[in-house]
């Protein structure tokens, strides 16, 4: 854990596992990190990293607003397959929202817990590629990257969700809205918000 944690503080990013795919991490503040991320994906700038944090206190010391929505919903979904949009405050690198979750797999966790701040992530692919679900199609993406990743954390273990990727919710608006189909239903949400 501790190579893992040296490499991102030193702005080094990685492939990871987690509990739905493969994702490309760094730390979430290392704007140069941040870019090789893009690199590595050849990824439109306009498509925005997501946050994951091992918690919501973290998330909004990195510029989360806070949101009485989203503390039912971590309640409930957390940490889990689930990714929300919501508001910022605007003076960090995403702007004014940003996706966040709280990842399952343990290695994620025990390495965000031991950065003690959030990483920015996407799946590991290359844009419009299927996200990767095994080391091999891991190897194979990063074979035919234009810029390569510092490390491979690999896992034999298969993603709970199959291979789906979380769902994303967003709470810009008044009521919640589906922007990707996952494994949590918008009722399940709903619900959870109630």
């Amino acid at each position: 854990m501790e190579a893992i944690r040296t490499l991102i503080i030193r702005g080094g990013i990685a492939v990871v596992p987690t509990e739905t795919v493969y994702g490309l991490v760094c730390a979430w503040d290392n704007e140069e990190a941040r870019e090789k991320i893009y690199a590595v994906k050849n990824r439109p700038h306009e498509k925005r990293l997501q946050m994951l944090a091992p918690d919501i206190a973290s998330a909004v010391k990195a510029g989360i607003l806070p949101d009485a929505r989203l503390d039912r919903i971590a309640a409930k979904f957390w940490p889990g397959p689930l990714t929300v949009v919501v508001k910022a405050d605007g003076k960090g690198v995403n702007g004014d929202s940003i996706g966040l979750r709280i990842p399952a797999h343990p290695f994620i966790m025990k390495a965000l817990t031991a950065l003690g701040t959030p990483l920015a992530s996407t799946s590991a692919n290359l844009s419009g590629c299927p996200p990767c679900l095994t080391s091999r199609e891991v190897l194979k993406m990063i074979d035919d990257a234009p810029v390569s990743p510092d490390a491979l954390i690999a896992s034999e273990s298969t993603p709970e969700t199959g291979g789906q990727a979380s769902t994303v919710i967003s709470l810009l608006g008044n009521s919640p809205s589906v922007l990707r189909e996952g494994p949590v239903s918008l009722q399940e949400v709903l619900d959870a918000i109630r």
